[in-house]
């Protein structure tokens, strides 16, 4: 139970512990100091292995290749840049998987501020999203039998 609260806490932004500032980069919340790391080994190594081969492949390579294999050296050094950078910044979210329900959806509804009434009409108007709602076996938890038959 300390686990869920904790997670629910860190969800919440409430990094009182940790010192790092954290920035929303394509949806996702990262440290910028790890962000902007991660950027200067990927142009080091892509950049530098593109410029390795500009200088190595003109002696060993036909003229007109030398720019191709100048590319696959880059792309090979941005491949050992993401494994560099893979071991170098873990994963830091936690996953607690708990079986869902509809006091759940509630809690979090009201935690969020949201409303469910709305949430439930929104769904209701578009088919697409009924449809995949029900595919994915969440329809219920936001439509509960007793609910629907009103």
């Amino acid at each position: 139970m300390n686990s869920n609260l904790e997670t629910q806490k860190n969800l919440k932004g409430n990094h009182d512990s940790d010192p790092h500032e954290y920035i929303e980069v394509l949806g996702d919340t990262v440290y910028g100091k790890h962000m902007i790391i991660t950027i200067v080994v990927s142009v080091f190594l892509g950049l530098g292995g593109f410029l390795l081969g500009k200088e190595i492949f003109p002696n060993i390579a036909p003229e007109n290749m030398v720019s191709s294999y100048s590319l696959l050296l880059g792309i090979a050094g941005l491949v050992i840049a993401l494994i560099v950078n893979s071991f170098l910044f873990k994963p830091k979210r936690r996953l607690v998987e708990e079986e869902s329900s509809v006091e759940k959806i509630h809690e979090i509804f009201h935690d969020y501020q949201l409303d469910l009434d709305e949430e439930r009409k929104e769904i209701k108007n578009n088919p697409v999203v009924e449809k995949e709602m029900k595919e994915q076996g969440i329809y219920n938890m936001f439509f509960p039998e007793k609910e629907e038959n009103k």
